[in-house]
């Protein structure tokens, strides 16, 4: 298996020269087709009220006034890497335009967008939701970190999880493609060490996909999943999306709930 479609979230948020750079560079080392999806229609706002009937018609005017220039900075790029790629407008809302898309791509390519521009606001929430309801993996792409022109070093976050095992079984086009992937295990409270770690690591190589695994302890998984990220210097991590339910997270604090609000690199994730 392999990525033929990867698909972008293409709206005029901070983020996404960054994004569009990780996801032209990715499409480039895999030999896929970039799909950006631009829509018009403002997230969150229901379709009622004379009020909200102006705001909506403004929003999407100034939408459609910003498309021209963010086409011609994806037209571009894609020349310039020589990839392949189609730009699409849609009228309706972004989260669930995007949800449909997923359903016909290999991954989805989004941002973390800091609080700023109203356009940053309506982005803010895009990586969780697609996280929680599409049937394929995200990509959650740092804004303001370098991008790295391909992936070449992978972090696995590991538990024995449904979502972590779909999220490795959906990388595994780009295991294959990179130079060197860890699987990470952390172990909390004194715990006694998962024997999963090195099981995975043993079946990535029956797909020809060299792995380490290191284990480490750590009560804060998600500080040690940003720490050794940083010294593995790890271009993307792959994680399952919350494994305990989105309320809990919350509430409680979690490794997806931590790493998706600032990720220190790009976040291949999937529940």
């Amino acid at each position: 298996m392999s990525l033929r479609t990867i698909l972008l979230h293409a709206a005029p948020d901070s983020g996404f020269n960054d994004r569009l750079a990780f996801a032209v560079g990715l499409a480039r080392q895999n030999g896929a087709t970039l799909k950006a999806v631009y829509t018009l229609y403002p997230a969150g706002v229901p379709r009622v009220g004379r009020a909200l009937a102006i705001y909506i018609k403004e929003i999407m005017r100034e939408a459609k006034e910003k498309e021209a220039g963010l086409k011609s900075r994806f037209d571009a790029a894609i020349a310039a890497a020589g990839v392949t790629g189609d730009w699409v407008v849609v009228e309706g809302e972004v989260t669930p335009e995007l949800r449909e898309a997923t359903n016909f791509a290999d991954l989805t390519v989004v941002s973390e967008t800091p609080e700023g521009t109203v356009d940053d606001d309506l982005a803010a929430t895009m990586p969780e939701h697609l996280a929680l309801a599409c049937n394929a993996p995200v990509v959650v792409v740092p804004t303001g970190k370098p991008v790295p022109a391909r992936v070449g070093k992978v972090l696995i976050a590991w538990k024995p999880s449904r979502e972590a095992g779909h999220a490795v079984r959906f990388a595994l086009p780009i295991l294959a493609g990179a130079d060197a992937v860890e699987v990470l295990t952390v172990g909390e409270n004194g715990r006694v060490p998962d024997a999963s770690g090195a099981k995975l690591a043993d079946f990535l190589g029956t797909h020809g996909i060299k792995a380490t695994h290191r284990h480490v302890e750590s009560n804060s998984p998600s500080t040690a999943i940003v720490e050794e990220a940083t010294a593995f210097g790890a271009d993307l991590i792959v994680m399952g999306a919350y494994s305990r339910s989105r309320l809990a997270e919350l509430v409680l604090g979690g490794v997806t709930a931590s790493l998706l609000a600032r990720p220190p690199v790009a976040l291949l994730c999937a529940h």
